[in-house]
């Protein structure tokens, strides 16, 4: 009876283990979803990151290209410019030296 008792008892917790253990596979299947939709959206996240970093590094290097040519605009235009006031220099200088030589000569002539 005793064994009949036991055989009985052990009948009924074979089906509560598998009940048991289907939970359990079950609970961790959704965990494993769970936990590779997380790696999955943490993908596209960094892909869509390193696509922006990529976009950012390809216009700071236009920037970076357009800054160089400007710089070498702007040093073009001050050598213009520098040679210019130079040229302004030696015109104003001929300009004064006419002038003191026309006025030298207006008074010789005595018409000053």
């Amino acid at each position: 009876m005793k064994i009949l008792l036991v055989v009985f008892l052990f009948s009924l917790y074979i089906p509560v283990s598998h009940a048991e253990i289907g939970a359990s596979l079950q609970q961790l299947q959704q965990r494993a979803n769970a936990a590779y939709e997380q790696m999955m959206q943490a993908r596209r996240e960094a892909d869509n990151l390193q696509k922006d970093a990529a976009f950012a590094e390809r216009e700071l290097q236009a920037a970076r290209n357009r800054l160089a040519d400007r710089e070498k605009s702007a040093e073009t235009a001050r050598q213009k410019s520098t040679e210019a006031n130079r040229r302004l220099e030696r015109a104003t200088n001929q300009w004064k030296e006419a002038s003191d030589i026309l006025e030298r000569e207006w008074q010789q002539s005595g018409r000053y």
